[in-house]
């Protein structure tokens, strides 16, 4: 057995990680990027960025939606942490509302009724972040993570699905995937329109 692992290992199976070569300038401009986006935090957490979905108002424009920027006022801000996406409870509730129970005990919120849920957050201070895809689901409104770092996330209030659905604009993706997650209603995928 021992002969195995020593032949693993010369063959090359406990080499070490692979270092980025001097001509490798992808790989170098990836790690100062995700270098750039750390927060001087003690947990690794990356800088975010949160839109919402509002109407586009430029006539003529072919988009009926524009992304507009997330009013965060919390340090440090949005941000990514284990692959997760936090924000600032209290700017959320002033941009999804407060019609719905929220009490906050250590890192745990409880929100709603009937069912009531459980959403898990930490702290920065005296501001609590809670994951925004779980905390903003609970008042019916989507939200798409992107960005290769899962660090860009695009809320889609209810009211915006609400209105989308009422202009018949059901076949983007955004309705499509807040569809397959359950948020978004009324949407028959087989007669989505083509072209």
């Amino acid at each position: 057995m021992h002969r195995f692992l020593i032949a693993a290992c010369l063959i090359g199976a406990c080499a070490s990680p692979r270092q980025p070569e001097s001509g490798d300038s992808a790989r170098v401009a990836f790690a100062r990027t995700v270098d750039s986006l750390l927060l001087d935090t003690e947990q690794h957490e990356i800088r975010a960025v949160l839109m919402v979905k509002v109407p586009n108002t430029v006539i003529g424009d072919e988009s009926p939606l524009i992304d507009q920027p997330f009013r965060h006022d919390a340090e440090p801000g949005p941000h990514t942490l284990n692959g997760t996406l936090y924000a600032e409870i209290g700017a959320l509730r002033r941009l999804l509302g407060d019609g719905l129970p929220v009490e906050i005990r250590e890192d745990r919120v409880f929100v709603g009724r009937n069912p009531e849920v459980i959403v898990f957050g930490h702290r920065h201070g005296d501001a609590m972040f809670v994951p925004v895809k779980l905390f903003a689901r609970q008042y019916g409104a989507y939200v798409d993570i992107g960005c290769t770092l899962a660090n860009c996330g695009f809320i889609w209030t209810r009211p915006m699905i609400e209105h989308m659905k009422h202009m018949g604009m059901t076949g983007g993706s955004g309705m499509l995937e807040g569809h397959a997650e359950g948020i978004v209603s009324g949407v028959n995928v087989r007669r989505l329109p083509t072209g």
